[in-house]
């Protein structure tokens, strides 16, 4: 069996070694848990549920955050850490892997055990569950209890980044009996294992919760409680940060990041990290024909889209979504489809249309990102024959129709869950119709590929595997990237400690609430 101790080996990804001592205060520059204070977060929706293992949004997982934990999760240098679990072994193919749990209480008191951390995965493996990550955690074939603080997960299959998938937020471990007591209002309440403990949630109001004491790291967190406010429009967040009404907000609109960035009084943490792309129904024609899907690639001007959708604040994609040191980047493919019109006309004569064609782009009102996106796609494909009409329906009825692949094109915006390059699999990985991947897109070779890399131990021949399968889905092109999207937080200049996670991880950043405390 390997082991795994507080100084963590990120499993099969290379030698980053991280001392992490989950009892021990950060180094952040906080203060010792003395100077309490209460603050007030700006969120850009409201939760539509606190049911732990639904993902829900940033603003959703903010809140999670504040209130539980997993066996692991990522810390603010986007690093795994062990928090309810303080170690695990794994045997030599990646079939089971045995936790040990630290010394941690739920808020109500009960000690977190190896039975609440079985029933929390089998709930969401259950036949009418309808958890986010289900598949992604399906190879889990049964879960031992070895002891009160012990406990196996033997797995159907070799999984090398099982332990990344234990550390999403829709992972957090939940108390059996308090859950099995309260099961008919999990919407609206939650008892975790986390730095915070709910007060209360007046919906259309507001989200209150206050710093639990008996918390498993010393001297966190740092706050007396948090107050989460929801302003969903724009300019009335913005406003209410300019004001000093909120301490932070999530989700800084890309307008308005010059203007406040030249306040004394307010500061910006802006980061790259989720990416916006097309994705198609490669059931239709003419998507379901690879050079029309290339074509559409080498048509678009990216920073024609980053200049019209985010005021210049991100980067251009012009190859695969992945950041330099995940595992399966290569610089070959960050500038795959370069940007050449007439390539893309050759490519469509070649396919059948050398006068275009017309498709629809579905996207939505609800928010200028997407709405401004979809309006620079139309505009880009109009000068190579294509002629788009756009689909800009609310946001509810946008998500329906592309779950059930009700669309011919699409916009999204949204991010890889996992550091591991196991997180293609949400996107790649044929199956059924699901919310990131191109609708009825399913290639037997990327398949194989990504069961390779799930079984594959040896972290040379990983980055082998996910190289080869990245320039396939280059080809197959079942997905056109556009652009990194800058995700900036604002917060007062006396507020410290909050980090805005790199890239994938931004949607996580919530971790670092336990860190945040106000500057005396």
């Amino acid at each position: 069996m390997l082991r795994r101790k507080n100084v963590f080996l990120m499993l099969f990804i290379g030698a980053l070694v991280i001392l992490a001592s989950a009892c021990s205060s950060d180094s952040s520059g906080q203060n010792n848990g003395e100077n309490g204070g209460d603050i007030t977060f700006g969120l850009a929706e409201e939760p539509d549920t606190l049911e732990a293992y639904m993902q829900n949004g940033t603003h959703g997982r903010t809140v999670k955050l504040a209130l539980a934990r997993g066996l692991y999760n990522y810390n603010e240098d986007g690093e795994l850490q062990p928090e309810l679990a303080e170690d695990y072994e794994v045997n030599e193919d990646a079939t089971s892997y045995t936790f040990h749990l630290r010394d941690a209480s739920f808020h109500n008191g009960d000690p977190v055990t190896a039975e609440d951390v079985k029933y929390t995965f089998e709930r969401i493996l259950a036949d009418d569950s309808t958890a986010t990550f289900k598949s992604e955690l399906s190879m889990i074939d049964e879960i031992v209890v070895e002891d009160d603080t012990t406990i196996t997960f033997h797995l159907s299959e070799p999984s090398a980044p099982f332990v990344h998938y234990t550390a999403i937020p829709e992972s957090v471990i939940v108390s059996k009996s308090w859950t099995e007591e309260n099961s008919d209002q999990l919407d609206t309440d939650f008892m975790g294992a986390g730095p915070f403990k709910l007060v209360e949630w007046q919906q259309g109001g507001h989200i209150t919760v206050e710093k639990f004491d008996d918390y498993y790291k010393e001297n966190k967190p740092q706050l007396d409680e948090i107050t989460f406010e929801f302003y969903t429009e724009e300019n009335t967040r913005v406003n209410a940060l300019r004001s000093g009404e909120v301490d932070i907000v999530e989700t800084v609109p890309w307008k308005d990041v010059e203007s406040l960035e030249k306040l004394d009084t307010v500061k910006l943490d802006s980061k790259n990290g989720p990416f916006m792309k097309l994705q198609f129904n490669t059931d239709v024609e003419p998507f379901d024909d690879p050079d029309v899907r290339k074509a559409i690639a080498y048509g678009i001007d990216r920073e024609a889209i980053l200049n019209t959708a985010f005021s210049g604040r991100g980067t251009p994609i012009y190859g695969m979504a992945i950041l330099d040191g995940y595992l399966g980047y290569d610089d070959r493919f960050t500038d795959y489809y370069e940007h050449d019109p007439e390539k893309a006309k050759e490519l469509l004569a070649e396919a059948g249309y050398p006068d275009g064609f017309s498709a629809t782009l579905l996207s939505t009102s609800q928010y200028g990102m997407h709405e401004q996106t979809a309006l620079a796609v139309q505009s880009e494909l109009e000068k190579i024959g294509i002629d788009i009409t756009l689909e800009l329906p609310d946001w509810a009825t946008r998500i329906n129709k592309n779950t059930e692949g009700d669309y011919e094109m699409l916009v999204a915006g949204t991010s890889g869950d996992i550091t591991d390059g196991d997180w293609m699999a949400n996107f790649y990985q044929g199956g059924e119709v699901r919310l990131n991947n191109s609708a009825y897109f399913d290639d037997e070779e990327i398949n194989q590929l990504l069961a390779e890399g799930r079984e594959t131990t040896d972290e040379e021949e990983r980055q082998e595997i996910y190289e080869q399968l990245i320039e396939r889905a280059m080809e197959e092109a079942p997905f056109v990237y556009l652009n990194w999207r800058e995700q900036s937080y604002g917060m007062q200049s006396n507020i410290n400690g909050f980090t805005n996670l790199e890239g994938f991880l931004s949607f996580q950043s919530g971790i670092t609430l336990e860190n945040t405390y106000i500057e005396e």
